[in-house]
């Protein structure tokens, strides 16, 4: 099967819940490791792996390569099994938050792409990567910041795989829309690039929910969940 082949099953089975899998197969990296009845693999380079379950997941199971340090899951008996039996770590799950429509109007602000220097003040407020993780994305140029008056208010920017996120706006600056705007920013900016536009949101993350609704995500009706281990 090819990746548009894949594309287009995975946008008639159920596009808003694996919107994550249509954006790897854009991606010139992402390999399909197995494709059956069961569900589908893909590889994004070989650290990083996205399993969606069509049928019963135990299937899949001999397809999944456990050394595999960072994998997205689409079932929760999946994700359990992987812990259980595999060594992999999970705290929470996350719904998946995907826009289809056109691109946002946004009024003129100070949006720039950030640089290695902005490496301190990102890791100061933001833990979910690591920090080798996100030099390498300021390296590609895949965070931006929100500049008022000359100085940082606030960051966003693209996780590895494709997926929006990492959107923080420092505490003096709260309350303005600037949250909203960085995220309009983004999801033009993947627009303009020809991707989907999606983000994971934790379960528990309230405030980002509410974010999502207001501008008009879809959520998908299946979460996911990230599952990791130390090689």
């Amino acid at each position: 099967m090819t990746n548009e082949e894949a594309k287009n099953l995975i946008l008639s089975i159920d596009k808003f819940s694996y919107v994550d899998m249509i954006s790897l197969l854009g991606q010139d990296e992402c390999r399909i490791s197995y494709d059956g009845p069961e569900g589908m693999i893909i590889m994004l380079n070989d650290d990083f792996m996205s399993v969606a379950s069509f049928g019963d997941w135990h299937g899949l199971l001999p397809h999944i390569d456990t050394s595999c340090p960072l994998i997205c899951v689409h079932d929760e008996g999946l994700r359990n099994y992987l812990m259980e039996h595999e060594g992999y770590e999970n705290k929470e799950g996350c719904y998946s938050y995907s826009w289809w429509g056109s691109p946002f109007d946004i009024d003129d602000h100070d949006i720039r792409i950030l640089g290695p220097e902005y490496l301190e003040s990102i890791t100061a407020v933001y833990a979910i990567d690591s920090e080798d993780s996100i030099r390498e994305l300021l390296r590609k140029g895949r965070i931006s910041g929100l500049f008022i008056e000359g100085k940082l208010a606030g960051f966003v920017g693209f996780h590895s795989e494709g997926s929006m996120g990492m959107l923080q706006v420092f505490d003096e600056y709260r309350k303005h829309g600037y949250g909203e705007l960085l995220e309009k920013h983004d999801i033009n900016w993947a627009l303009s690039e020809n991707r989907i536009p999606y983000c994971h949101v934790f379960f528990s993350n309230q405030a980002s929910i509410n974010l999502q609704n207001k501008l008009g995500l879809v959520r998908g009706e299946k979460p996911i969940w990230w599952v990791w281990k130390e090689n």
